[in-house]
C-alpha cells in the first residue's frame, strides 16, 4: 500500500532548503516528475502537490508509475481487446464469402436480358443486371442436356474429365431399363462440396442433379429417379444424408409428394436448410422452366408463367440466405437453353436396316455394331468395336447420305478428332449434330423421321446461342452492373470456390472478374 506522505515534514524541508541547504529540483527535473505527476493524479485514491515530488526518491516514483500504468493498461485491454480481436479474425476472413448457387434448369440468359420483349415479370431476376454482374451467356459443354452440364457446373472441367456423359447410361442392350445416370460417387474429379469441405466449411444440396451420393455434401437432399407413388418420400428419406435429415426437415415443411410442384418442395427445404443447418455453400436446383419448354416449347406462355414463379421462389431463397449470412454471394446458373422441335430423326432404326443392329424377336437388340447413344440434338455414334474400320466406314457413308438431305434433319457430322474437342465421351467414333427442329430419338422398329412428342429440348452442340447457359451473381462484395460477355461454363467453379477461398486444383479456367 502507497502510504500518504508526511506534509509537515515536507514544508520543514522546504524551508531548509530556501536558507541555503538542499537545492531545489531543476526545471527540467520538475517538468519530468510534473508529467508523472499528472499521469498519475486520474487514477490514485489521494493527491499531492507537484512541489511534494522532491521529498520523494526517483525508484519510488517509478514504482507508483508503474503500478498506475498497469491499472490503466488493464482497464484499457478490458475495453478494448475484444473489439480489436474481432476486427482481426473479421479482417483474416474478410474474403471468405458465403454462396447459394441456384440452378434454373432450361434458363436461357435471353430471358433475363430481353424480359421486357416478352413483358415477363421477373423483378428479382432482372436485379441482378443493375446490382450484379453477369455473363451475356454461358458456352456449356457436349450434350447440352441436364446431369453433364450440372457436374461441370459443381467441378469446371469438361466430361471426359468427370465422367458424366449423358443423362442415361450407355446402354444399347437395354439391360438396365433406360437407367439415369444420377450417381455422385461416379464423378471423377474434386467438386466444389469437397473443395468447400475441405476448408472447414459447411456444405448443403438439394435436388441438384448428381448428387446422390455424392462426396462433401455435409446435409443433402439428392433428387431421385422416382416411381410416382405416395410412397416416393420413404426412399427419398434413405437417400438423404445424414440419415434422418430429411424426415426433421419434413416435419416442418411437411412430407415429399411427386404430386406436388417439386419446385414448391425444394424451395421449402431449401429454406429450412438455410435456417436450421446454416450452411456456408448450398447448391439448389429448380426444374420447373425446364419441364414447361419441354411441354410447350420455348419462349411459350407456359415457360413464361413458369419462370415468373421461379423468380418469386429464388427471392425467397435469397431472402432466407441473406438474413442469415447478410454478405452472401447469390448465384444464378443453368444448364442448357432450347429449341422447338416438330420431328425426331431415329437413327438406330436406320442402323438396323442397314444390318448394323440385330434385333431380338422381342425388338431390343441383340447384337450390334454401331450404337447411336442420344443426347436429344445430337448423338454419340459408337462402334461395338472401336478397332473395325470397315463398319466405320459403312457408317460414315450411311450418315454421308442423311447430311445431304434437309429432310433427315442432320445439320452436320463430326470425325472422333473433331468431337474430341468438346471433351464428351472418349468412345464416340462420330458426333452427330442435329438441325433446329429435330432431335435423335430412341426407335429401332420405326421409320427414320417420326412426329416429336414433345415441343422443346436440348442437347445440342453448344455453338447455337439459343442452347447456351446463364451465370448471375450479386453479393455486397459483387461488382455491380458489369457484363463479362460470353464465358466458358468451366470458368464457374473455380470462381465460385474463390468466393469460399476453397482450393480447386482440378478447375484450371481463369477465375471470372466478379469482385468489385
Amino acid at each position: 500500500m502507497v502510504q500518504r506522505p508526511d506534509y509537515e515534514r515536507h514544508k520543514r524541508k522546504l524551508r531548509r532548503n530556501r536558507r541555503g541547504g538542499r537545492p531545489e529540483q531543476p526545471a527540467s527535473r520538475r517538468s519530468v516528475l510534473g508529467q508523472v505527476y499528472f499521469l498519475a493524479q486520474p487514477l490514485s485514491g489521494w493527491r499531492f502537490p507537484p512541489s511534494g515530488f522532491s521529498f520523494l526518491s526517483l525508484r519510488s516514483l517509478r514504482s507508483m508509475f508503474l503500478f498506475q500504468s498497469l491499472r490503466l493498461l488493464r482497464r484499457v485491454c478490458a475495453i478494448a481487446l475484444p473489439g480489436l480481436v474481432g476486427c482481426l479474425l473479421a479482417q483474416g476472413q474478410s474474403a471468405r464469402t458465403p454462396v447459394i448457387m441456384i440452378s434454373i434448369d432450361g434458363l436461357n440468359p435471353h430471358y433475363v436480358l430481353r424480359a421486357e420483349d416478352h413483358a415477363a415479370g421477373i423483378p428479382f431476376l432482372r436485379s441482378f443486371l443493375t446490382n450484379g454482374t453477369y455473363a451475356q451467356s454461358v458456352i456449356n459443354v457436349v450434350p447440352t442436356i441436364t446431369f453433364p452440364n450440372h457436374v461441370t457446373l459443381i467441378t469446371g472441367t469438361l466430361p471426359e474429365q468427370h465422367g458424366i456423359f449423358n443423362n442415361m447410361l450407355q446402354d444399347p442392350n437395354s439391360n438396365l431399363i433406360a437407367a439415369p445416370m444420377e450417381y455422385g460417387n461416379a464423378i471423377r474429379v474434386p467438386t466444389l462440396w469437397e473443395a468447400a469441405q475441405s476448408a472447414g466449411l459447411k456444405t448443403a444440396s438439394v435436388f441438384w442433379p448428381v448428387s446422390l451420393g455424392a462426396r462433401g455434401i455435409d446435409y443433402n437432399i439428392p433428387p431421385i429417379h422416382t416411381q410416382g407413388t405416395p410412397a416416393d418420400h420413404y426412399l427419398l428419406e434413405a437417400v438423404s444424408r445424414p440419415d434422418g435429415f430429411l424426415a426433421s426437415v419434413e416435419k416442418q415443411i411437411g412430407v415429399y409428394s411427386p404430386e406436388e410442384d417439386e419446385d414448391d418442395f425444394v424451395t421449402r427445404a431449401a429454406i429450412a436448410v438455410i435456417r436450421g443447418q446454416r450452411p456456408y455453400l448450398l447448391t439448389v436446383h429448380l426444374g420447373n422452366l425446364d419441364d414447361a419448354q419441354h411441354h410447350s416449347g420455348p419462349d411459350s406462355q407456359e415457360a413464361f408463367a413458369a419462370l415468373e414463379k421461379i423468380d418469386g421462389q429464388v427471392r425467397q431463397i435469397a431472402d432466407a440466405e441473406r438474413a442469415v449470412y447478410p454478405d452472401a454471394d447469390i448465384v444464378i446458373v443453368s444448364d442448357h437453353g432450347f429449341f422447338p422441335v416438330s420431328h425426331v430423326i431415329n437413327l438406330n432404326a436406320e442402323f438396323v436396316r442397314h444390318g448394323l443392329i440385330t434385333l431380338s424377336k422381342t425388338g431390343h437388340i441383340a447384337s450390334w455394331k454401331v450404337f447411336s447413344w442420344t443426347g436429344g440434338g445430337s448423338a454419340a455414334v459408337i462402334l461395338h468395336n472401336p478397332d473395325d474400320r470397315e463398319t466405320a466406314e459403312k457408317v460414315r457413308q450411311i450418315l454421308d447420305g442423311l447430311e445431304k438431305d434437309p429432310a433427315s434433319g442432320i445439320a452436320q457430322i463430326l470425325s472422333k478428332q473433331e468431337a474430341k474437342a468438346f471433351g464428351g465421351t472418349p468412345e464416340t467414333e462420330f458426333l452427330i449434330d442435329c438441325r433446329p427442329g429435330f432431335y435423335v430419338g430412341r426407335g429401332l422398329t420405326t421409320p427414320l423421321i417420326t412426329d416429336a412428342s414433345q415441343k422443346g429440348t436440348h442437347g445440342y452442340l453448344p455453338v447455337h446461342p439459343e442452347l447456351q447457359s446463364s451465370f448471375f451473381i450479386m453479393g455486397p462484395r459483387i461488382a455491380r452492373n458489369r457484363n463479362l460477355g460470353v464465358i466458358d461454363m468451366r470458368q464457374i467453379a473455380p470462381t465460385i470456390a474463390k468466393e469460399l477461398e476453397a482450393r480447386m486444383p482440378s478447375a484450371t479456367m481463369p477465375v471470372l472478374p466478379v469482385d468489385r
